[in-house]
């Protein structure tokens, strides 16, 4: 490999450490998932208290931040091989600024605000609390950055790059020597001895307060990793050397993993003690680390594609959001008393899916994305064709998303509802603890059914140019979404609430659009599916209660049949939207091609 290709290939960008960075931060939001179950004290918990939760937790808290310090000073490694000083100090403002300040002002007052009615601390009055908190009184505490605090360690570190760039020589001097420092086997000791001398001496003298200002064990220890990171990402002995020893590492941590689980569970509080906890700690926290480092390199430094792209931008935003989300969740969902196992999971999926959602929309809207963490839009290009149709087509894609979302917190929101008897209108009616959650939800999905239909009907006639049956087919969708956001706003058991059935249009849809799509020969799949859906609609409609077959849906079952029906109805939308979104892309792809000089 010749000099110029060597430099080439160490500043690229590695798939191994995005990897690494996208399952750590996975890890993230299940482990403050975890804490709502814990004895420890929290933003919000549940009724329940789990008491092998602090040897669950043991597992990954040990290594999972210090892992992501060392990754982000990697990261910045490579980015300075392109920059100057200047550059990177304002590559790095552009990125943690603006949604550190947005955290500050919007995220985390919502977490603070249910932390502070939790503890009987402040009523239901968010703008009167947001007052107290950003008022003379309240800033007087300081302000709360909550999970925003590794935000503010990364900014504070980069600016430690930044000063160190301009001393070149310096980096150099450093690298120089924690280079052999590390070499061969003593990729495993030498960090695990460090890391054990800085817990022993500075843990218990200043403990872990993440307040930045006086935290020198957390710096110690997070700078040090990132400042690691740092110094050897583009130094490929010391990859090497992980590689080589990595089994070493696993074995070490296999070893000391039993006494760290009986330690989590164990609290006598005695010198002697502490300080065998504490190094057993260090010993497992940089084994771990060193295992998955030296695999990662191993197995997914050349693993890139669509998937790894797709979260390593979303990450961010998902951290930005995960912790405001989980707040909200447990707030709503905890009053329904619900089983542990399907709390958690509910938790789980809220976060996870309200998250992605957030992300999904910050994404597409340009003057969010700076706040969110997110590169501006390139320079605009001629957009391609059916531009307009396409986003349209993505809203209905993710329209079940949204409606699956909602109906668990409705039923999470309301102890007791029966899925066998009571129709899922009754989560929005008087019987409810909270019917607004349901209400709200059903107004969104008729607004975005109505946006689909238009869709639906627009990519019909630039497929095909069938102009009335995308009319038609549009108006199927307008009509029922308006059904569905009537309905919302007159809540179960008003008669007026009746207006939803008008959302039966839908099954129509499939014969219109399966009708517009006749003579075109390259959506076989998609059509397909459109008879599909149809069936399933009409077998179903054949089992309504006192129609077709009066007595196969009864007072006893008729949950379960609106729930499948629902399930089909809205289902079918979002998935055709998806295809049907495919072949738009197609379709605008091969025009904008043939309108392209050669």
């Amino acid at each position: 490999m010749t000099t110029t290709a060597a430099a080439a290939a160490a500043s690229s960008r590695r798939a191994d450490l995005d990897w690494i960075r996208v399952a750590a931060f996975g890890l993230l939001i299940l482990f403050h998932t975890a804490l709502v179950y814990s004895p420890y004290d929290w933003h919000i918990q549940s009724e329940h208290r789990l008491s092998w939760m602090p040897q669950l937790l043991t597992l990954t808290g040990p290594w999972r931040l210090t892992l992501l310090f060392l990754v982000s000073g990697a990261a910045i490694s490579f980015m300075t091989t392109r920059r100057t000083p200047g550059e990177v100090l304002q590559a790095r403002i552009e990125r943690l600024g603006p949604p550190l300040l947005m955290g500050v002002l919007l995220l985390v007052p919502i977490q603070s605000w249910i932390e502070a009615m939790d503890n009987g601390a402040w009523g239901t009055d968010y703008l009167g609390w947001l007052g107290h908190e950003f008022g003379p009184e309240g800033l007087l505490d300081g302000v709360p950055v909550n999970h925003l605090w590794f935000v503010n360690y990364i900014a504070v570190y980069s600016l430690v790059i930044v000063v160190l760039m301009l001393r070149p020589d310096l980096i150099e001097r450093l690298r120089g020597w924690l280079a052999p420092l590390v070499a061969g086997p003593r990729v495993i000791w030498v960090p695990l001895l460090y890391l054990v001398v800085i817990r022993l001496t500075l843990y218990p003298l200043f403990g872990a307060t993440n307040g930045l200002v006086g935290d020198w064990y957390n710096h110690a220890q997070s700078l040090g990793a990132f400042l690691f990171g740092f110094l050897l990402a583009r130094h490929e002995p010391f990859w090497q050397a992980l590689e080589q020893y990595r089994r070493w590492a696993v074995g070490l941590a296999l070893a000391v993993l039993p006494i760290l689980v009986f330690q989590a569970g164990y609290f006598p509080n005695n010198v002697i003690y502490d300080a065998s906890k504490f190094a057993i700690q260090a010993i497992y926290q940089w084994a771990v680390i060193a295992a998955i480092l030296g695999y990662g390199s191993r197995y997914l430094r050349r693993r890139d594609g669509p998937v790894l792209r797709y979260l390593t931008e979303a990450v961010f935003p998902l951290y930005l959001a995960h912790q405001t989300v989980l707040a909200v969740a447990v707030w709503l969902i905890r009053p329904a008393a619900l089983a542990p196992v399907l709390e958690a999971t509910l938790l789980a999926l809220i976060t996870f899916g309200g998250s992605f959602l957030i992300y999904e929309i910050v994404r597409r809207v340009g003057w969010l994305r700076p706040a969110w963490g997110l590169k501006p839009f390139a320079p605009a290009r001629p957009p391609l064709p059916f531009s307009g149709r396409r986003r349209l087509l993505v809203i209905g894609a993710t329209a079940p998303v949204v409606v699956l979302i909602v109906f668990l917190i409705s039923v999470a929101a309301y102890p007791g509802f029966d899925h066998a008897s009571q129709y899922l209108s009754e989560l929005g009616g008087t019987e409810a603890r909270y019917p607004q959650i349901f209400n709200i939800g059903v107004f969104l999905s008729g607004v975005m059914a109505a946006l689909t239909g238009i869709g639906f009907g627009w990519a019909i006639m630039a497929l095909t140019g069938a102009r009335l049956t995308g009319l038609m087919t549009a108006a199927a969708f307008i009509l029922a979404g308006y059904g569905l956001s009537a309905s919302s706003l007159y809540p179960w058991p008003d008669p007026r609430h009746m207006v939803i059935s008008l959302g039966l249009g839908i099954q129509i849809a499939p014969l219109l659009m399966l009708w517009g799509l006749r003579r075109r020969t390259d959506v076989p799949r998609l059509k397909l599916f459109l008879i599909s859906a149809f069936a399933a609609m009409a077998v179903l409609t054949l089992f309504t209660k006192h129609l077709v077959l009066p007595g196969t849906v009864n007072d006893l079952n008729v949950g379960w049949w609106e729930t499948a029906y629902a399930t089909v109805l809205i289902g079918w939308a979002g998935v055709a939207a998806l295809m049907l979104e495919r072949a738009v892309r197609a379709e605008a792809a091969q025009r904008g091609s043939a309108t392209t000089p050669a």
